[in-house]
């Protein structure tokens, strides 16, 4: 069983606050606490971020590497850039989730996952839902 700790989520009040307050010390201990739970990766979830999406992922990851150094991080947001950012500073030591069928999101995602060599999670839906 591959483990993904979920924590580092966005729509967690002490996450949006310590992001914010660009707390790192936050962060640290969290990426920790996951990696002594048995977490085999970290999932990072900024949500959309429009405006300052890979800068944060890049925040972030000094953060997460400080913290646990070679671990594999899992970028979860719709930002594009954002998940490029990240998969620029570790390759194929990445995760990405996710895809879906939807054309544009199955356009985009998987070249650029393959491009830095990192996997992928795929989800089996669409705009309707799962077919």
């Amino acid at each position: 069983m591959y483990k993904i700790g979920e924590n580092i989520h966005i729509i967690s009040p002490k996450v949006k606050q310590a992001l914010e307050d660009r707390d790192g010390s936050f962060f640290v201990k969290l990426t920790q606490n996951q990696k002594e739970a048995g977490a085999d990766a970290i999932d990072l979830n900024i949500g959309p971020r429009k405006k300052d999406g890979p800068e944060v992922v890049d925040w972030l990851l000094d953060c997460m590497q400080e913290a646990v150094p070679g671990m594999t991080i899992s970028f979860d947001t719709t930002n594009l850039a954002a998940i490029e950012t990240g998969l620029k500073r570790v390759g194929s030591n990445a995760i990405v989730n996710s895809t879906s069928a939807e054309e544009e999101r199955l356009n985009n995602v998987p070249p650029l996952a393959a491009k830095y060599d990192a996997k992928l999670i795929a989800l089996c839906l669409e705009k309707s839902g799962i077919p």
